[in-house]
């Protein structure tokens, strides 16, 4: 069994195994003449070849034609063979020396092989060439005994095995060995004669091993962390060098580092991912980011969508940029779908896109079938609320929700915001049922850990977001050096207003009452006998009660007058609808959906709204009696709350606190300021009366302001205006129609004259001071808080919080129309609004502190940067971790097709990811840092980082391969359709489309909404060819055209870019 002539590898067979018995018997000299050589065959063997006296190794060279063709190799003239010089083979079988490392399991056994290897060549044992005249496809082995010892002659084994471990024993060979000395002889002849004619290249063999590949011994700690950060910014380290397009830029605009970095990024976030958010915090520029990225792209028509306000302001931005551009509002999206053809557009830029966060609207279903096919651009300082799916509709207008390249190994996003979705639901459902510390601090919690995998799974890819302090810190020199100075933001000043007896028993009776009433007139279809067609409108009537009730709460905190006025109209709404109602017909507009009324955040335009549009004829009998019942109760009780606010006669004292201030406190007094209020009324009535009883010029701006205002008011408080500067008002009043896409900052001053429920929306009314080129080192915001001369012998900080909790117990559930922020309590809003505006952009753990860091590396030492840069794959070190107590553990950089991934193991084989951050804690070290010894354990827990990697990606693998993409009724029409045998070609074409539309995830909530209701009237005839017909007829045609399918870009094996053994406890 042993004496076999034949070796195939196989069980008993092995080439390994007879090289081993042939060797050991007194072998004296082992030549090799092999097309290719590898360490890894080497180490197989290594041990038997100790007692050898001379091991000679003769390879052939190994490179491709096209590699030959690049590198101009001389051919012959037959044009058969290339010649090679032996600078050219010496480089080519270093290279082949590298790229054999690269690819080499990179265990402690190939460690140790290679090692020994060196070793042998270092004492001359081995002598290893190159024959690089011809190609060598031999593989032969000739062993020659110690005569002294032996009788034979020796051994010629020749087949199909290369010097390789797969050669040798891994791979199904075919070999035989040759005893005759005729044989031997004849084989070690022609040895000889190629040997004489080769190259020799031990040292290329040792110093390429030693300094060039991962057996390497003299990687530092710090330049494994050098390393790892150059790989882990291997795509963006030099974007900063990609130049952009600045001249011919508007007179005045200064072009600062960071901007243009900014741009760099976000082309390559578009190119890879076809969207990208622009989210640098308000007053970076934003829009001049957003109009130099204009300038960049080529080849398509751009749109730009932006709320009606800003209308006007982009057109100015982008003629100034030179760019051409369509700009729509919002409002008109229907104008694009209708006059343009869906490849007309290839990038579009929606501004304030947190407006589309909800995927449940019919401006979203507009703005997803513009997206579709698109390079798109969204703009938004807040993109993300709490809840993770406000992001994955956002994300859903340029990518496809089950057939994403975000998140390398899970193309089904929609199902990872889901799974997110569900611990935040959990989380929030626990708070709201036991309102108590340890729940609230559970459900920050759950949002902070969401925040986190959402940030290094997703939104680092495809989000450029800095705040100001890492501008200031990362850019310092480029700002300096342009003047560029960035106002410190304080802690909120107070204004404190309270509330005498008579106005606080108000107060409290106007609350209860605005929790009592039913708000039966807008939500008058709940009372219909039959709601059984109208399933999709109730929700919308529903949230329309929640709206209005906070609505009245919000017009009775900002001012009397104001909530007096809506009262009054309120009032004079019902009586109308009551005797609508008493003489037998009530008509009903059907034409809004409170989401889509909700996303205009003008209250007067919504009430608008709510009482015009298409209307529905009613006969009264189609109600319930208890329409009638529940609108004469609430009519009762707004007359007694119009006698109750009335009985106040012209008492203000919230106003005449304020008007003391502007009086009193010498900032309001001397500075120019812009007073902010949610509510129309209030902001011409503050204004009137700032005039009346101050005598300063006051200018007031709302949604019914015309254009020629907004000029003044730019003329006054744009230090940018190109016209002449005015100084005629000091004082501005306005609502939150200019809390977005102007310039105020020739004032450092914002007051928040209503309580600002929505801590987001007083980041964005200061944006429009706090902006690049303010001359202000300082901006000052006041924030209005109502008190009661009853809780007077309270902390002020517990009046305030009693009058917030009043109004939070007055709305329960339905306080998610005052604040985006759902988890927030009157604590937390308190908290939110008295500290330091700075702290909100404190910089907390940033990337672009360690970017900053290798870039300044690659231009101030560029010997040491060049020194990482070509350090080999799979680098290693080794150190002492001291920073806090851990086991010994390899932590180790890896790769699979684009996904990468950081893992730790520790010697109890306890295997986690990590994040970047995680990561750094472990690479970062100071630069003379002792590398330490490397042992078998390091390769053993690199070995498990790998293998858990591995099966993350299979296990990912698998379930994208079970996933279907497609839910619920719509699933089922697909399956019947199906299953039916009998369409005809065409018919057949139009299913499998509907299947790729879905199975990649096209469509919206509202998409598929409209989709059912339209199918359902005919899925009961069971006519699967008008089934198929109405169906595909009903999805949208953007959505039809052609699907890019996502490339498994994460498919191939486990690489290695770099490891670290931490020696521990």
């Amino acid at each position: 069994m042993n004496d076999l002539t034949f070796f195939t590898n196989e069980e008993g067979k092995t080439l390994s195994d007879r090289f081993k018995k042939i060797i050991n018997n007194n072998t004296q000299f082992f030549d090799v003449l092999v097309g290719y050589f590898r360490a890894s065959g080497f180490y197989e063997i290594y041990e038997a070849l100790e007692n050898v006296e001379k091991i000679r190794i003769l390879v052939g060279i190994n490179v491709d034609e096209k590699t030959l063709v690049i590198n101009n190799i001389a051919k012959s003239s037959d044009e058969k063979d290339y010649y090679f010089t032996p600078k050219e083979t010496k480089l080519f079988t270093k290279k082949s020396i590298r790229e054999e490392m690269e690819n080499s399991d990179d265990n402690y056994d190939i460690d140790f092989g290679t090692k020994k290897f060196i070793e042998f060549i270092e004492k001359e044992k081995i002598e290893i060439r190159v024959y690089s005249k011809e190609k060598i496809h031999a593989k032969v082995y000739i062993m020659r005994k110690d005569l002294e010892k032996s009788e034979d002659y020796g051994k010629v084994v020749t087949g199909s095995s290369n010097f390789t471990y797969n050669g040798l024993k891994g791979n199904l060979e075919f070999n035989v060995e040759l005893k005759n000395f005729s044989d031997v002889e004849f084989a070690l002849k022609k040895f000889e004669e190629l040997w004489e004619q080769s190259l020799p290249l031990n040292e290329e063999y040792v110093s390429t091993l030693k300094n060039e590949t991962w057996i390497r011994e003299d990687i530092t700690p710090y330049e494994l962390y050098l390393k790892f950060l150059f790989e882990y910014f291997s795509d963006e380290i030099n974007e900063d060098k990609i130049e952009i397009n600045v001249s011919d830029l508007p007179e005045g605009f200064i072009s600062y580092k960071y901007q243009l970095d900014a741009v760099s990024q976000a082309k390559r976030m578009l190119l890879k991912y076809n969207g990208v958010f622009l989210a640098d915090v308000v007053g970076l520029g934003k829009t001049y980011i957003t109009a130099l990225l204009a300038r960049e792209l080529y080849g398509g028509h751009k749109l730009v969508i932006c709320p009606p306000v800003l209308k006007n302001y982009w057109e100015d931005v982008l003629r100034d940029f030179g760019v051409v551009a369509k700009v729509v509002s919002l409002g008109k999206l229907d104008d694009v779908l209708k006059n343009y053809d869906s490849e007309h557009f290839k990038y579009i830029f929606v501004d304030e896109a947190h407006r589309f966060r909800s995927d449940n609207t019919e401006n979203y279903t507009k703005l997803s079938k513009i997206c579709t096919g698109k390079k798109v651009i969204l703009i938004s300082a807040t993109p993300q609320n709490n809840s993770p799916m406000d992001l994955l509709s956002l994300i859903s207008l340029f990518q496809y929700k089950n057939e994403s390249n975000i998140i390398e190994d899970e193309p089904d996003i929609e199902k990872f915001f889901k799974k997110l979705n569900l611990k935040y639901k959990k989380a929030k459902n626990l708070y709201e049922t036991d309102k108590n510390e340890d729940n609230l601090i559970k459900l920050r919690e759950v949002i902070k850990e969401n925040s986190t995998e959402i940030r290094e799974k997703v939104l680092k890819k495809i989000m450029v977001r800095r705040l100001r302090g890492e501008i200031k810190k990362y850019y310092k020199n480029d700002i300096e050096k342009q003047g560029l100075v960035f106002p410190n933001l304080g802690k909120p000043e107070q204004i404190i207003y309270i509330f005498d007896k008579k106005t606080d028993d108000i107060f409290k009776q106007l609350l209860e009452a605005i929790k009592k009433l039913n708000y039966s007139r807008y939500k008058t279809l709940t009372y219909l006998k039959d709601l059984s067609s109208l399933q999709n409108l109730l929700v919308g009537q529903i949230n329309m009660q929640g709206f209005m009730k906070a609505l009245l709460l919000k017009r009775l905190e900002s001012s009397f007058f104001a909530f007096k006025n809506t009262i009054r109209r309120f009032k004079e709404s019902y009586e109308k609808f009551l005797k609508m109602y008493e003489q037998g017909d009530i008509y009903i507009s059907k034409k809004y959906n409170v989401y889509d009324l909700l996303l205009n955040e003008d209250d007067e335009i919504l009430l608008d709204l709510i009482l015009k549009g298409e209307v529905e004829k009613y006969s009264s009998d189609e109600f319930k009696e208890e329409l009638k019942n529940d609108l004469e109760d609430d009519l009762n009780i707004l007359n007694d709350m119009f006698k109750n606010i009335e009985s106040l006669g012209e008492k203000d004292i919230k106003l005449e606190y304020f008007l003391d201030s502007l009086e009193e406190n010498k900032i309001l007094k001397e500075s120019k300021l812009i007073v902010f209020t949610e509510s129309k009324e209030t902001a011409e009535y503050l204004s009137k009366k700032i005039e009346e009883k101050l005598n300063r010029e006051t200018i007031c701006y709302t949604g019914a302001s015309s254009l020629s205002k907004k000029e003044t008011i730019i003329a006054n408080f744009d230090p940018n205006f190109k016209g002449k500067q005015e100084n005629r008002y000091n004082i501005l009043v306005a609502t939150d129609v200019l809390a977005e896409g102007i310039n105020l900052h020739r004032s450092n001053v914002i007051v928040n004259y209503d309580l600002p429920w929505n801590p987001t929306r007083v980041m964005q009314r200061i944006g429009r001071i706090n902006r690049v080129g303010t001359k202000y080192d300082k901006i000052y915001v006041f924030n209005f808080f109502p008190t009661t001369e009853t809780d007077k012998h309270l902390s002020l900080k517990e009046n305030i919080l009693n009058k917030i909790q009043a109004f939070h117990h007055t709305l329960g559930e339905d306080f998610k129309y005052l604040s985006d922020d759902e988890e927030i309590d009157s604590f937390a809003l308190y908290d939110k609004l008295m500290t330091s505006l700075d702290d909100n952009e404190e910089i907390g753990e940033t990337e672009l502190e360690y970017l900053s860091l290798i870039r300044k590396l690659r231009d101030s030492d560029e010997e040491l940067y060049l020194k990482i840069k070509n350090l080999p794959k799979k680098s290693k070190s080794s150190r002492e971790y001291k920073e806090k107590s851990i086991k010994n553990s390899t932590i180790s950089f890896l790769k699979k097709g684009e996904n990468k991934r950081i893992y730790i193991t520790d010697n109890k084989l306890d295997t986690k990811e990590l994040t970047f951050f995680d990561a750094i804690n472990y690479f970062k070290c100071r630069e003379n840092e002792k590398r330490r010894e490397i042992n078998r354990e390091f390769f053993d827990l690199l070995a498990m980082n790998k293998a858990n990697f591995e099966n993350k990606t299979k296990n990912k693998f698998n379930e994208t391969t079970k996933k279907v993409g497609i839910s619920g009724q719509i699933k089922k029409i697909i399956d019947t359709l199906k299953f039916y045998k009998k369409f005809s070609e065409v018919e057949e074409k139009k299913l499998e489309k509907i299947i790729e539309i879905y199975t990649v995830g096209k469509t919206s909530k509202k998409d598929n909404k409209e989709i059912l209701e339209k199918c359902k009237t005919v899925l009961e005839t069971a006519n699967y060819h008008k089934i198929l017909e109405v169906f595909y007829e009903s999805i949208p045609e953007e959505y039809k055209g052609k699907t890019e399918k996502r490339v498994d870009k994460y498919l191939g094996k486990v690489e290695v870019l770099l490891s670290e053994y931490l020696i521990g406890e």
